[in-house]
């Protein structure tokens, strides 16, 4: 009876959060849908600014992905570690 009443709370959890995060994204996407016209006119870009500013930043986004690789690893042959502990006892 309890696993029921967890289960019960966790699906009616789930669709609480679900629920309003689904019509918040078809609300945007109908918003986008109506105005897209209008917001590409009003994004006029420089780009070769734009790219110079992305080619100085690029050292940031590499650490970022090494950084989110390095964390992977960690998690992988962490977890790995634990089955093996779980498997031994």
């Amino acid at each position: 009876m309890a696993r029921l009443r967890f289960l019960t709370t966790a699906a009616l959890g789930t669709l609480a959060l679900a629920l309003p995060a689904s019509l918040l994204a078809l609300g945007f996407v109908a918003y986008l849908d109506e105005h897209l016209l209008d917001i590409s006119a009003a994004l006029r870009a420089n780009w070769p600014a734009l790219a110079r500013e992305a080619m100085a930043r690029w050292p940031e986004v590499a650490g970022m992905v090494i950084g989110q690789l390095l964390l992977m690893a960690i998690l992988v042959l962490g977890g790995r570690k634990v089955v093996k502990l779980n498997a031994e006892a």
